[in-house]
């Protein structure tokens, strides 16, 4: 992988992904969902072509399974929301397999996962009331996300795009959650997406720079 290479993957990825923000703030239209996911479909395919082995299978399906979440997130459908909902767990269990080598005992991430908690902890705190029958659900997503984000942030790296993906994504989906079921956040979707187009490109990176250390090691 070469610096132009990853800068060519970098300004395709936020041009779509800017176009997206653009576009889906000014009308709704019928290709809503696939544009919405195209960013992320861009790098799955990118990780087929820049990483290997266990890396290549894992942020490949990972990525694809966000696509997919998505897209249903976007849809009309009437379990849209619990469909989704499942989708992002998988792709969340997918990174957790993909960081789950790299994991590293320190004691210096222990701020960021001070931080995490911290997050959650109120974000279940108001949000946990408002669920109703998809208490269930809702716990075992944030369970989820807290696992993928902790191996995340213990990965042994020299930079902190891994932990930077972790705390956007726990960020975006906490936006997600207080909207849905506590209170209506102004500009929400354009903060949810802005936040979750950065997780995973944080995430990406964060792969393809231990991929990159691996090769040289």
């Amino acid at each position: 992988m070469t610096s132009k290479t990853m800068r060519a993957v970098s300004y395709f990825y936020w041009l779509t992904a800017l176009s997206y923000l653009s576009v889906s703030e000014l009308f709704t239209y019928s290709l809503h969902g696939l544009h919405k996911a195209l960013p992320i479909l861009f790098l799955a395919l990118s990780a087929l072509i820049m990483t290997r082995g266990h890396t290549r299978r894992w942020l490949f399906l990972a990525l694809i399974a966000s696509s997919g979440g998505d897209m249903l997130l976007a849809s009309e459908l009437q379990q849209g929301f619990i469909y989704g909902l499942g989708t992002f767990a998988l792709a969340h269990l997918c990174y957790c397999w993909c960081f789950l080598p790299w994991f590293s005992w320190s004691k210096k991430p222990l701020m960021f996962i001070a931080v995490l908690l911290v997050v959650l902890v109120a974000v279940v705190f108001n949000v946990i009331p408002h669920t109703g029958n998809l208490l269930i659900p809702v716990l075992v997503y944030m369970a989820i996300i807290l696992v993928m984000a902790c191996l995340a942030i213990f990965a042994k790296q020299g930079v902190y795009w891994l932990t930077l993906g972790a705390l956007f994504f726990v960020l975006s989906d906490s936006l997600i959650a207080l909207n849905k079921f506590v209170l209506a956040i102004p500009c929400e979707h354009l903060l949810v997406m802005s936040t979750y187009y950065l997780a995973q490109y944080c995430l990406f990176i964060g792969c393809i720079k231990q991929v990159k250390q691996h090769v040289e090691q």
